[in-house]
């Protein structure tokens, strides 16, 4: 029986492949079966070793695989395979040998690893949350959508909200002339109001789930956050261990610099880091819009910023950042929120 066995997973709906790999380096191949859970078991279960360390790339699946395999296994290692350029540069691209590639990232320690909920409840809290999101962009296309058809007609001056309101909606389409268009109108009408009841279920399930994570309430005492910006940030963070550095927070939520160079010489200019959550970068510059109407100690910090770097942008990007850092760090600590924390540096 070998000490040590590395495994990955090529997963897909239908069928999914184990590779196996010694602590020597030794590919010992491959098997496929069809994509169950009790055949991730045997796979896992059939092979001979005192330690199993399981790397699956990240997708739609991955959560239910990790969990399937977690009691058969001594780590699962979840991965980016965005970070996988051995695989996804192959030119000989097959399941096999991604698993061989995997195997071999996960024995030297070169895999990029992706966070996954500790359990069921966090997992369903963040579900929730995507939930919302997407009701939430549903409803802005189809409030698109309708001014669209609008401007389509001749109907220009539909700049104002009130052309979604049941009041204001019928003033607008007794301007359109044909009938067809105006049924369609009534159509898109009836989607986005259903839309928006949905969207209010949803929140209304992501505040009840809320309520068992006390850091919430913490964070909804900080100017600028709304209670829907507090269980945002919860749900998509998922534990205050995550992250060792808060610069890795800040990355996270797209508000990192990326800087380049070969040679000493930059590669392009410095830039806001595109990788990671778009809605967390969303949620602090919205928190900061909203403090900036107020005299608070957010609007304080953004001062004391503009008057060190004489320039609004950095100003407002190091308000953002401080607004995520002071959150994590209340929930991180497990302390209560007081404005005295907005007094450190950016």
């Amino acid at each position: 029986m070998k000490s040590i066995a590395y495994l990955a997973m090529d997963l897909h709906a239908k069928q999914f492949t184990l590779g196996v790999m010694d602590e020597n380096g030794s590919f010992k191949g491959s098997i496929e079966f069809p994509t169950t859970e009790k055949n991730i078991m045997t796979a896992l279960t059939s092979i001979r070793s005192k330690r199993k360390y399981l790397t699956i790339e990240q997708g739609p699946l991955t959560y239910w695989a990790a969990q399937t395999a977690r009691p058969y296994v001594d780590q699962v290692v979840t991965c980016d395979p965005r970070a996988n350029a051995l695989i996804f540069k192959n030119p000989y691209k097959k399941d096999k040998v991604d698993t061989k590639n995997l195997c071999r990232l996960l024995r030297l320690g070169e895999l990029n690893h992706v966070y996954q909920p500790e359990n069921d409840h966090r997992a369903i809290f963040k579900a929730a949350a995507l939930h919302y999101i997407d009701l939430r962009k549903q409803q802005v296309r189809l409030k698109q959508k309708i001014k669209a058809m609008y401007r389509h007609w001749g109907i220009i001056e539909v700049f104002t909200d009130s052309v979604y309101t049941k009041s204001g909606r019928d003033r607008f389409m007794a301007k359109v002339k044909h009938i067809t268009i105006h049924n369609q109108l009534v159509r898109l009408y009836h989607l986005m109001d259903e839309s928006e009841r949905m969207r209010s279920m949803a929140v209304k399930t992501l505040k009840t789930l809320g309520r068992h994570y006390s850091e919430v309430r913490q964070f909804m005492k900080i100017p600028g956050i709304a209670d829907i910006h507090a269980h945002l940030f919860d749900a998509f963070i998922q534990t205050p261990h995550r992250f060792a550095r808060i610069t890795q927070l800040w990355k996270y939520c797209r508000l990192s610099i990326t800087d380049r160079s070969s040679d000493g010489k930059p590669l392009g200019y410095q830039r806001i880091d595109k990788a990671g959550i778009g809605e967390l970068k969303a949620l602090s510059y919205r928190a900061f819009v909203a403090a900036m109407k107020g005299d608070n100690e957010v609007k304080r910090f953004y001062q004391q910023s503009l008057q060190r770097t004489h320039n609004r942008k950095h100003a407002r990007l190091n308000t953002q950042r401080k607004i995520l850092a002071v959150m994590y760090t209340i929930w991180k600590k497990g302390v209560a929120y007081r404005p005295e924390l907005f007094t450190g540096s950016a």
